[in-house]
């Protein structure tokens, strides 16, 4: 495939691509090192709001199919005068179904110009990815994280939404100029600080860690209202939004960043649990096993699952067996 649609590329962008789309893409960037490498200048383009869908031509190319039913119709009206009424109807329904959705294009694009012209949302599929924003703000995504920033941001605000973790170092400036990430659960409102915040929608509780400075935390669908201090930690639950503030080790709780996870009074199955989601793969962890200790500590995410649980023998007193479909745990005997 020596070209691709820029639909396909939207389509994917904007992460709704078919499994069509994908394959016409992975057949794209296969056909040649050129085609990878302008599929990923377009991506970081996208990313950092310099690369746009071209609406107009969407739209023209809109008009431009309508006119190819259009014009059969009329067509078949002269040529078939025996049908005339029922070619009279296609035709004015056809006239009509250009007209609503001329109409339906131009209230989407209103719409998009009034409320996401300027944002731009980036996807942290397969890797940590680091944003630097507008005003100086550092931001790291974690893995499976969606963030939503504007190119600029106004004088009174700068607002941001996120749906997964992220690691802020918010620029401080002068004035009332409030940093605000907003999520399913939970709003953070800084004025210039570090901290973690992790809120998936998927997920039954959202959490903030403060790391350095102070953040003002609100439950979304409560009153619920906390300053919190560093080393401090805010939990929103889902089931009924209340929030609850625990001490914390927030430099653990933001390790992730440098590809390293951490563990805080975990048990073996504790560990299991991160090490599934990290590694999307079953584990096992035998019933018999020592639950009662736990472990605190962290180590570095490998390319290969064995390399970390090689590394967990170290302290950990368990052997492995990795079967065709799972990771089997069991005590050292």
């Amino acid at each position: 495939m020596s070209n691709i649609s820029d639909d396909i590329i939207w389509r994917y962008l904007q992460g709704i691509a078919t499994a069509e789309d994908m394959k016409a893409l992975n057949e794209y960037i296969s056909a040649s090192p050129d085609n990878k490498k302008y599929l990923f200048s377009i991506e970081e383009l996208y990313h950092l709001g310099k690369w746009k869908y071209n609406e107009e031509d969407k739209i023209n190319a809109a008009m431009q199919r309508l006119k190819s039913v259009v014009q059969p119709a009329e067509v078949s009206m002269s040529l078939h005068k025996k049908e005339k009424k029922q070619t009279r109807h296609l035709f004015m329904w056809t006239r009509y179904a250009a007209a609503v959705l001329v109409l339906m294009l131009i209230g989407w694009l209103s719409f998009k110009g009034l409320t996401s012209e300027d944002m731009i949302k980036v996807y942290a599929d397969s890797k940590i990815r680091k944003i630097e924003l507008a005003d100086g703000t550092k931001v790291w995504l974690n893995k499976g994280s969606v963030f939503e920033y504007p190119k600029t941001f106004t004088k009174d605000n700068r607002k941001v939404r996120l749906d997964g973790e992220a690691y802020f170092q918010v620029a401080r400036q002068t004035g009332k100029h409030k940093f605000t990430v907003e999520s399913k659960l939970m709003t953070v409102v800084v004025h210039g600080t570090i901290f973690n915040m992790k809120s998936y929608a998927r997920d039954t509780v959202a959490e903030t860690s403060l790391i350095e400075g102070e953040v003002l935390v609100e439950s979304a669908n409560d009153d619920s209202k906390i300053v919190l201090l560093p080393g401090q930690k805010a939990i929103v639950e889902k089931n009924n939004h209340k929030m609850v503030v625990k001490e914390t080790n927030s430099i653990m709780d933001g390790i992730w960043r440098n590809n390293m996870v951490p563990f805080q009074n975990a048990t073996i199955q504790d560990i299991a649990k991160v090490l599934e989601d990290l590694y999307h793969v079953k584990i096992e962890v035998r019933k018999d096993i020592d639950l009662e200790h736990t472990y605190s500590g962290m180590i570095e995410k490998k390319q290969e699952l064995e390399d970390v649980i090689k590394t967990l023998q170290n302290s950990i007193p368990i052997k492995y067996k990795i079967e065709s479909d799972k990771v089997l745990i069991e005590p050292v005997e």
